[in-house]
């Protein structure tokens, strides 16, 4: 069961709505203990005193600040608390904005927003604001830090994400690599090349295709370790990657593409559905291929009739042939 980190209201104008926030995203990551090789015993850290070595208690322990290499000011906890926020329970709306005019790299910690108590309030202003397509900005404060936040609407639902401050975003012409690509040229026929190669990879974003391939692997590692399994790992070998002409690799990788796209079973699926499938036959050429069929077998019964009747023909002529006498043939005989 989730359990809320945070609970309070929305306010904007004279409308209060109760509500509770809900991490909405859980990281998940591998981490280890450092332990001692003889006796797997864990390792512990002491508060020392740099220059002595020697161990300080808490009560000896003060927050200072570097203003410059081994120079600090003290700072007293009784002299930030003035500069506290107020634990006010409250994110107060100031301003709707459109999504698409809020940068990405603004967007931090993202919460569910949950309804507290009555939630007809909450599911009005989510309606509101999916209808406008607007995006609720304001400030709360959790745990004595005050925050920026970004609250969007979907499905009837709202989200929070919290935003970073406009002077913690680094500005890219503060890195040289970046600040230099306004001098790059390119020609027309690269950027269609690429943008072919874009529209061939283009899909539908399915998050559930990722996954954190290398936290997958340590742990099946680990059970196998905890398990008494033999391990082997595998040596995997890393290349450079090689520097080749732009063109050749945009057209080698747009028909890679493509080739892949024709080759997958769902666009094999999709051809076989879009074939032209042969018509059925209907009564009118079931009839003519009948009437056809009925002529063929005709003139074939004429022609055998007709072959039956010359060869009788023949055979009548030969019998009525006269014959030679036997006479005749001693005659012949003698004059040889």
């Amino acid at each position: 069961m989730a359990r809320p980190v945070w609970s309070g209201t929305i306010s904007f104008g004279l409308v209060a709505i109760p509500v509770k926030l809900f991490h909405a995203v859980r990281k998940k990551s591998v981490s280890f203990n450092q332990l001692d090789e003889r006796n797997l015993a864990r390792i512990r850290y002491r508060k020392v005193n740099a220059e002595t070595g020697e161990e300080v208690t808490e009560e000896h322990i003060v927050k200072g600040y570097e203003v410059s290499k081994g120079r600090y000011v003290v700072v007293d906890p009784d002299e930030l608390e003035p500069f506290m926020p107020a634990a006010t329970k409250t994110i107060e709306l100031e301003e709707f904005v459109d999504l698409d005019q809020i940068d990405p790299v603004y967007f931090d910690t993202a919460y569910y927003v949950a309804p507290d108590a009555n939630a007809k309030p909450y599911a009005l202003l989510a309606q509101a604001m999916e209808a406008s397509g607007k995006v609720g900005i304001g400030r709360y404060v959790m745990r004595n830090k005050q925050y920026t936040a970004a609250i969007r609407a979907e499905a009837g639902r709202m989200v929070m994400s919290s935003l970073a401050y406009a002077d913690e975003v680094v500005d890219p012409l503060e890195i040289e690599e970046l600040a230099a690509l306004d001098e790059v040229e390119v020609s027309d026929k690269e950027v269609l090349m690429a943008e072919s190669l874009v529209a061939s990879l283009s899909a539908d974003f399915e998050p559930e295709k990722y996954h954190d391939e290398y936290r997958e692997q340590v742990m099946t590692l680990i059970d196998m370790k905890a398990d008494g399994e033999e391990i082997t790992t595998p040596m995997v070998e890393t290349e450079a990657p090689k520097v080749i002409d732009i063109m050749a690799a945009l057209e080698a990788s747009v028909a890679a593409a493509k080739a892949s796209r024709d080759h997958h079973p769902a666009a094999k699926a999709a051809a076989k559905r879009a074939a032209p499938r042969q018509a059925a036959p209907t009564k009118a050429t079931k009839k003519a291929a009948t009437k056809k069929s009925a002529a063929r077998k005709k003139q074939a019964t004429k022609k055998s009739a007709a072959k039956k009747k010359q060869a009788a023909k023949k055979t009548t002529a030969r019998k009525r042939a006269p014959k030679k006498s036997t006479a005749t043939k001693s005659a012949v005989k003698k004059s040889a």
